[in-house]
């Protein structure tokens, strides 16, 4: 089982879900999107997708869309550690989102180790203006090609912690 929370505003929200949800069920693993992650602190694996920075551009031919921020992954579904780097006040710059992302796993791996347990496997990637530009009348979808580079990398994230 993983547990899944994405913190995007919607379109992207509802795209991003469905696409680590449907990475989550190729790797064989039961996913189940919730809304208040905390209460699954520690119950299983964890992924969290933290992206509060959106963007739009419309062109007469082309429309371009635009997210930035993180994808939290916790074998051990450290909760606590990702909800607390947020609330926290993360810095997402272009020049300090490397910085913020590498945070969320040093707190985790601290807790984990405090409480003892052995897996403290913890993986982020971040993104500043990750972009999809697409012409008007190719009938592509930014919202899908943003959400598939997402998925793209959880899905690594998956095969790297086995």
């Amino acid at each position: 089982m993983i547990y899944i929370a994405v913190w995007a505003p919607n379109p992207y929200g509802n795209y991003i879900e469905a696409a680590l949800v449907k990475a989550a069920r190729a790797d064989g693993l039961r996913p189940v999107p919730v809304e208040n992650i905390s209460r699954y602190d520690l119950k299983g694996r964890v992924v969290i997708a933290y992206f509060p920075v959106i963007g739009n551009s419309e062109w007469v031919f082309s429309q371009e869309r635009y997210v930035s921020g993180f994808l939290y992954y916790s074998y051990a579904g450290d909760v606590e550690s990702a909800v607390k780097a947020v609330n926290g006040g993360l810095v997402l710059s272009d020049d300090r989102i490397d910085s913020s992302a590498g945070k969320i796993c040093q707190m985790s791996q601290k807790r984990l180790i405090s409480m003892k347990i052995v897996n403290t496997s913890c993986t982020v990637a971040y993104w500043w203006n990750l972009k999809a530009k697409v012409g008007k009348i190719s009938g592509e979808n930014p919202y899908v090609m943003i959400a598939s580079e997402i998925a793209s990398q959880f899905t690594d994230m998956l095969k790297d912690s086995k």
